[in-house]
């Protein structure tokens, strides 16, 4: 029974979080139950070294305490944005003079997402609430914009290299490959996770051709004539330089802090750039430059209004910031466990590095299905896949760990994303259904074919990575098995 002790944090982290829906209290309970673990059982000892040896630890570092900092600038940038009236206007202007009203209109949803790149929630919470009075007045279904919303928000965060996620993603992965440059794994992880750019290609696709599992056919059109204002509106320009001068901005951060001369043409100088050590600096730089940006380009009439919309947007992701310490937390306790160890013991010689992508997509499918939460689904799972992956006897050389890495990566985070879609009680799966105007199981019930479609073509995609075939060509295959899928299907559907 000791060899089963390290994955007794994973259980109490699970456990808790099913009971009570909150990612937190899950990741919470896990780092006590794994210091208990490691106290011997003394409540006391166990406290000691929850704080002293790893909540103290885990705010210290230059990575760490710039994640932290980065988050609430990025959610203060976010919420400048959205009371700026910006994407209101810009939906009206995407939306005038349609022929063909349905695909116009979620077309537009879907394009003003992929804008929204830098928070999840926040794409969902507002590309819901300015889209439903314009999906009612051409009867296309609340379910239906739940799911474009959905489908668009948190998969274009999860591999926007300039979001809310990516301090949390960069320290998941360089607190658990020290030997690897964290930046450049998680650019090298994106053509490895298949079910997040799969699902950004199925949206446009299932909307062109306007396929519609059975599911979603069940739902009427709505007829509400309802004017859901988000407040007042501006022009659209003011929120397109923004957000490209936040892209910009971190870009050139990146060069400026890289230590080396900068040269913006250069391709070699952003490769040094992107995987230097002053990642973390860039990444703050760049948030106060967008910012920056933001305040010069907002309404100069309701510039008072700027400030309180910055503060109440940073203070929207203080949730997010607790998540981010109980992960850190949770991720040395299972290295100081040795629970990876475990793992690779129980498993043996059964599954090669090679499936491992594979295997650990549909764990951590199942895990985020089960606790409604990506975060901590990757929280729970990062350290353990990437540590049994170090671990195995064919990566004994770190180059070959190293080559392996984004695979896992990437399963990692896209896994999490679409056990994430499917649960009733994820946090984005509630709040794109309620900005959407629908109910949360039932956006859940229409989405869900959708989302089994996209994973079915991410699962042939780590097949082929298992066999030999470059990520890339990888994905691009199953992305052609995809649209094969949904023109047949949407001709079958359209004939009945």
């Amino acid at each position: 029974m000791t060899e089963l002790l390290p994955f007794w944090p994973v259980v109490v982290a699970l456990a808790t979080i099913l009971l009570t829906r909150n990612a937190a209290a899950g990741l919470g309970a896990g780092v006590i139950a794994g210091c208990l673990v490691l106290a011997g059982g003394s409540p006391v000892e166990a406290v000691r070294i929850a704080i002293a040896e790893h909540l103290f630890p885990a705010l210290d570092g230059t990575w760490h305490v710039s994640a932290l900092i980065f988050t609430l600038l990025l959610g203060a940038f976010a919420g400048t944005l959205e009371t700026s009236g910006g994407f209101t206007a810009l939906l009206k202007t995407m939306l005038a003079g349609s022929r063909k009203p349905e695909r116009r209109v979620l077309g537009s949803v879907y394009g003003l997402g992929l804008l929204c790149f830098f928070d999840g929630l926040a794409n969902s919470m507002l590309m819901g609430r300015i889209s439903r009075s314009a999906v009612d007045r051409i009867g296309v279904s609340r379910e239906k914009l739940a799911w474009v919303v959905d489908s668009t928000s948190s998969p274009v965060a999860c591999i926007a290299f300039i979001s809310t996620w990516i301090a949390f993603q960069l320290t998941l992965i360089g607190d658990n490959l020290p030997g690897g440059e964290a930046y450049a794994l998680y650019l090298q992880s994106i053509p490895a996770n298949p079910y997040c750019l799969l699902t950004l290609f199925l949206v446009p696709l299932a909307i062109f051709r306007n396929w519609e599992p059975g599911a979603m056919k069940r739902f009427t059109r709505s007829t509400e004539n309802s004017d859901d204002s988000t407040g007042a509106t501006t022009a659209p320009w003011r929120v397109l330089v923004p957000l490209g001068g936040l892209g910009v901005s971190i870009m050139i951060s990146l060069q400026i802090w890289s230590g080396e001369p900068i040269d913006l043409l250069s391709l070699e100088a952003w490769r040094v750039a992107a995987s230097g050590s002053g990642t973390p600096f860039a990444l703050v730089g760049g948030a106060l430059g967008g910012l920056l940006v933001a305040w010069t380009c907002y309404p100069p009439d309701r510039r008072r209004e700027f400030g309180p919309a910055m503060f109440q947007g940073a203070a929207g992701l203080l949730p997010a910031v607790l998540i981010l310490i109980l992960a850190w937390c949770l991720g040395s306790v299972f290295q100081e466990s040795g629970a990876a160890q475990q793992i690779q013991l129980l498993l043996g010689d059964q599954i090669t590095p090679h499936w491992l992508p594979l295997a650990v997509f549909a764990v951590t499918s199942l895990t985020a299905f089960a606790t409604g939460s990506s975060w901590g689904t990757m929280a729970l799972l990062m350290p353990l896949a990437l540590n049994v992956l170090s671990n195995s006897e064919a990566s004994e050389a770190s180059e070959t760990a190293l080559s392996l890495a984004p695979g896992i990566i990437g399963a990692v985070f896209g896994g999490a994303v679409f056990g994430d879609h499917c649960s009733p009680f994820s946090d984005t799966t509630v709040v794109s259904a309620l900005a959407s105007g629908c109910r949360p199981i039932d956006h859940v019930v229409s989405q869900l074919p959708y989302a089994l479609t996209a994973a079915s073509a991410a699962s042939l995609a780590y097949l082929l990575m298992a066999i030999g075939l470059p990520a890339g060509v990888s994905t691009l295959t199953a992305a052609t098995a995809l649209t094969v899928f949904v023109v047949i299907h949407g001709r079958r559907s359209s004939s009945r």
